[in-house]
This record gives structure tokens, sequence and C-alpha cells, in this order.
């Protein structure tokens, strides 16, 4: 009889709702009916300060403000879920794709961990401002860091490259003043090479932009580490003689000036001239010759840059070089001879210099500056009283005067003193081009604490390195009479 039941259409499909009933009684039973002493299986909780990411931006676009980068989550789910979570499981997020240069407000998207559910986001919408990036060029700055050894001195750094891109929002980037790297250059003695420099980009008031993409975001820099320099012109010195029947037309030296290296001490009070010597009996037959010369180290230097330059001399057969006339204005006067307790004073000319009238080759005088003119009165043994005192002239080789032979003449006034001395109180070290000593006595440059264009001096000064004002002889100088 059963198995007519179940064969039975009817009675399979009663059979069929009445298991299911039971089945769906038996899982609602579970879940809503709670026995004492067992805790609820889900709940609510509330996650503070979750981070608002921006998500999709497009590469063109910088987003520069939003209303708010925290919101509070409301979730649900199991007990033992929410307590296994951190805040930073917690993701929202703010689309941006679609977003251009402008300030839009948009909805925010939880990205919860498995078997959680959002019930609330607080607040639900952002708004945000999006610009364009813009890019622009700036040349690289070196900071140092410390002091470099006692006595030296850092140079201008060389950078590789020396201008970097700038890329930041249009408004942000108008804040940078200039984009800088720092070398640590302690107790160095030597040149400070950095292969990767990293650069930051600053505000005016020297605040780091630190959104500011720089690009390369290094450079290679070298700081030069050199002694103190004083840049100093450079006089040509002649010794020795041409041969019979030859003149010297012209000199045209490749370097005016030379950059003396020492310390500070003896920088401070190194006046005139380096003097580059040329020796006129190597120069055998007429036509022009380059001529390698050195340089001098003056006294209490260490060295000279460059050691040497090249001279362009020009020799021509006597009687074929133009020679001309000039007035060389305002040449000093110095008075040798007086004591220290003696009063000299130069009555005429009252100004102290005088004009003098010169002639010679013409490429040589017009290189001549009243500096390459030596006027000395020699005041020694003079009672006191005024008294005209003639001057001793030296001019530089193939300079002569131009009035003559006519003496030159001044009017000095001596005061009661002691008895004057025999010696030569020159306090001048100043050399002309003959290496006499020519230069006023507060001509002396200031000390300079950066690397000149060619670069600094190498090694120590030669042995036996004179002083500028030490160079050249009366024997190189022919009398001011003879052309």
């Amino acid at each position: 009889m059963m198995d007519r039941w179940f064969n039975n259409a009817t009675f399979s499909k009663i059979l069929a709702l009445l298991i299911s009933i039971l089945l769906w009684a038996m899982v609602h039973l579970d879940s809503s009916t709670t026995s004492p002493g067992i805790t609820t299986a889900y709940d609510n909780k509330t996650i503070k300060d979750v981070a608002v990411q921006a998500a999709g931006l497009d590469d063109n676009y910088v987003l520069t403000a939003m209303s708010t980068d925290r919101v509070t989550l409301q979730v649900r789910g199991q007990r033992s879920l929410l307590t296994s979570f951190f805040t930073d499981d917690y993701k929202v997020t703010i689309d941006l794709s679609n977003v251009k240069a402008g300030t839009e407000t948009l909805p925010l998207r939880a990205d919860l961990p498995s078997g959680v559910e959002v019930m609330s986001i607080n607040p639900s919408m952002v708004t945000v401002t999006v610009e364009e990036k813009k890019t622009k060029s700036f040349n690289v700055t070196i900071a140092t860091d410390g002091e470099p050894a006692a006595g030296m001195r850092l140079g201008v750094p060389s950078l590789d490259p020396a201008a970097v891109d700038v890329t930041l929002a249009e408004s942000r980037l108008e804040a940078v003043a200039f984009v800088r790297g720092t070398v640590d250059v302690s107790g160095a003695k030597e040149n400070v090479t950095e292969r990767r420099v990293r650069l930051k980009a600053y505000d005016k008031n020297g605040q780091e932009i630190e959104e500011a993409v720089i690009e390369p975001a290094t450079v290679s820099a070298e700081v030069p580490v050199v002694q103190g320099y004083k840049t100093l012109p450079i006089k040509v010195s002649y010794t020795g003689d041409l041969p019979d029947g030859l003149v010297l037309a012209s000199v045209k030296p490749s370097v005016t000036e030379a950059s003396v290296y020492g310390p500070t001490s003896a920088l401070s009070g190194l006046t005139g001239n380096v003097t580059a010597t040329l020796d006129l009996s190597t120069l055998t037959e007429a036509g022009t010759k380059k001529v390698q010369a050195n340089l001098t180290v003056p006294v209490g230097a260490k060295s000279v840059a460059p050691a040497s330059i090249e001279l362009e001399v020009t020799v021509a057969p006597d009687g074929e070089v133009r020679t001309i006339q000039r007035t060389i204005e305002n040449v000093p006067i110095q008075v040798n001879g007086a004591g220290n307790s003696a009063s000299i004073t130069i009555v005429n000319p009252d100004s102290q210099t005088m004009n003098i009238n010169i002639n010679g080759p013409e490429d040589l005088v017009n290189e001549l500056t009243n500096n390459d003119i030596i006027l000395v009165a020699d005041v020694a043994g003079l009672a006191p009283g005024q008294h005209d005192v003639p001057l001793q002239v030296t001019l530089p080789k193939y300079i002569s005067l131009a009035d003559g032979g006519e003496p030159l003449t001044i009017t000095v006034q001596v005061q009661e003193g002691s008895e004057p001395a025999a010696t030569d109180p020159e306090g001048d070290t100043g050399t002309n081009s003959a290496g006499q000593s020519n230069e006023p006595p507060n001509a002396a440059g200031s000390v300079q604490e950066s690397e000149p264009a060619d670069g600094p001096a190498t090694g120590d000064a030669p042995e036996g390195g004179q002083d500028a004002s030490q160079q050249g002889s009366q024997d190189d100088i022919p009398d001011a009479s003879q052309p």
C-alpha cells in the first residue's frame, strides 16, 4: 500500500511541502532564538578616522584640495569578524577617473573586508578641487654644509645637469623660488665630488615644497676647494737683448690677469703685478713668434694660475717699426730718502703726479699705463727749506721720453726734523712692465674667496719664487734719453 502512496503524485507534492516547511522552521528558529548565556552572533561597530583615498585621477591633473580626508564608518557583521580587523583594513575611496580641472562634489565608496557590510559613511560626499599640472625649468643651486679645512675656500660649484624640470599644480608652481641640493664640505682639503645630490624645491621663505616632482631628482656636483686668491694684472718684464739691428715691435700676452693663491694674511697685503719674464736673447730674427713665459709667484703666495702664459712677440728690423708719441697722464711721484721724522711736501706739482710725454713702437706705447712709468725724487740730505729736485725717470724697454731729454723737476718743501735717513723707505710693492715697483700704496684689492674662471692653481710655489716687486733690474731698462 505504501508503494501506491509514493507513486501518487498528489501525495508526493504534499510530502515535499511538509518537509520544506520543517526545514524553514529549523533555520529561523536557530537564528532568532537565543539560549541563556550565549551572546548575539551579529553586531554593529563604528570605525573612526578612515582615510579617504583618491583613485583614477588622470596623470595630467593633480588633486589640490579635498573637503575632508577622514570619514567615520558604521559597519555590521559577525562579532568575531569585527574584532579581528583593524582600522587600516577598511578602505574608503573617491573615484576621480572622470574629473577634469575644477571643483566637484563626489560620493564615497567603502571597500570593506569580506563578511562586513557598510551601514553608513559620514560624510558620504566629498568636495574636491583638481588642477592641471604644469612644468617649469629651474636652475639648480648648491648649498654647502660645514666648513672646509683651515685656510681653504670654496669655489663655484659645477653641476650636471645645471637645470631641472619641476612639475606641480599651476597655482603651486608659481610659489617655487629655487631648486637646491646640499653638499657636505666639512674639513675638505680638496675638491668635493658628489655623484647623486638629491634636489628639493623651495619657496621664497625657504620652506620645502614637498609635493614638487623634480626631474631629474638628483644631479652630479663638484665643489672646488681652493686656497684664497687675489687677481692681479700681468706685466711683462724683459731680460737679455735683441741682436743689433732688431727692435721689439709688440708683445701681446694671451692672458692679462692671474690668480694668486695663498694664505689670507699674505694676500691681503699683496699689491702690484704678476710678472711674466721674456728673455729677448732667445729672439734671433725678425718676425712674429709665440713664446711661453712663466709667471713668477709673489713672495708669501703659494701658487699662481695660470703658471705660464703665451706671448705673441713681434720683432722687426730697426727703422721698420712705426713709432708714435703719447702723453701718459697722472704718473705718481715717489719721494725717497726722507727721514722718519722729516716732513716732505711736494709743492709743485700740487697733485703729486705728472704728465709724461713718451715715444716708442706703436703697440708698446698703446699698452702703457701710468703705473708702467716710475718717477722718483731723491730728497736724501736736503736741508730744511724749499728745493727743486730732479726726477729719476724709469721707463720700460724701447720706450723713451719725447721731450728731447730735458730734465724733469719738482719743488719740495723740507720741514724741520731729524737728520734724513739715507735708506729708501719705499712703501710700494707694485711692479711695472720692466719689473720695477710703482703701484700706489692703497692699490691692494680684496682677497677673493671663490674660484676664478680659470680654476685654482695646483701644487706649491716653484722653489726660489720671487715677489713681483723684486723682478727685473735697472740693467733691463735703458737710459730715459735713449730711443
